[in-house]
């Protein structure tokens, strides 16, 4: 019998089991309080901090406490923070026009889609440029790193629906100019792609779709133009 067994024994006879197997181990909880933490994600949920080192200063001063960067991220992380990028909201955005279409206007849209009778489309313009964009990179100093740029600015417009049901099916017209025409010609493959189902086409208020022949033409189609409220690319 080792002498390390005999000590175990001893201390088990003289304490008890309970005791025993119990440390009294007491987890580290950092140095805020519960309080003062939730009182830290209060406030970060009203302030944007771009860099850690401000919110360091900001909670040396409130609590009196210094952290290291690496201890305030821990912290960040602990608290349910992570650094992202912000999302832009447009500042001319109609609030009552964007929740009047998503409650009155959408809602009725999806049980036609789910009945079979229906499909609906997000539709929008885009104008991808063929030029180079410079970037970051790690340069010696005092020197430039010059990085070889196509004498032109060559851009392709592309006129484009994404299917709300399956967005991977895209619809698309590549064309020197979106105007009203390109807009009928997209039309055109969407009724052929879905014959004898109603299509609702959800775009912008751009000029060319308002068109007014365009519209005319839709009267008599098995399309319906949607038109999202100004300034609301949040909702495409």
């Amino acid at each position: 019998m080792t002498i390390q067994y005999v000590a175990t024994y001893l201390a088990f006879s003289r304490r008890g089991c309970k005791d025993y197997l119990s440390d009294n181990y007491v987890p580290y909880s950092g140095k805020l309080t519960s309080l003062q933490k939730e009182a830290l994600g209060t406030h970060l949920d009203e302030k944007l901090y771009l860099d850690v080192k401000p919110f360091i200063a900001y909670v040396q001063e409130q609590s009196g406490h210094n952290y290291y960067i690496s201890g305030m991220l821990d912290l960040l992380h602990r608290i349910g923070f992570s650094y992202k990028h912000t999302k832009a909201v447009p500042s001319k955005a109609d609030e009552e026009a964007q929740l009047d279409f998503l409650t009155n206007l959408l809602p009725g849209l999806p049980e036609q889609m789910q009945a079979g009778s229906a499909e609906i489309y997000y539709s929008d313009g885009c104008h991808p440029t063929h030029n180079t964009k410079t970037g970051r990179g790690w340069i010696r100093i005092g020197q430039e790193f010059e990085v070889d740029c196509n004498s032109g600015r060559k851009r392709v417009n592309i006129n484009g629906a994404i299917r709300a049901s399956k967005p991977e099916h895209l619809v698309y017209d590549v064309t020197d100019t979106i105007n009203a025409q390109a807009t009928q010609r997209l039309c055109r493959k969407l009724l052929k792609k879905h014959p004898g189902k109603k299509i609702y086409l959800i775009c912008d208020d751009a000029r060319y779709n308002r068109c007014h022949w365009l519209q005319d033409w839709a009267v008599d189609q098995r399309i319906e133009f949607i038109f999202l409220p100004t300034y609301s690319p949040n909702l495409i």
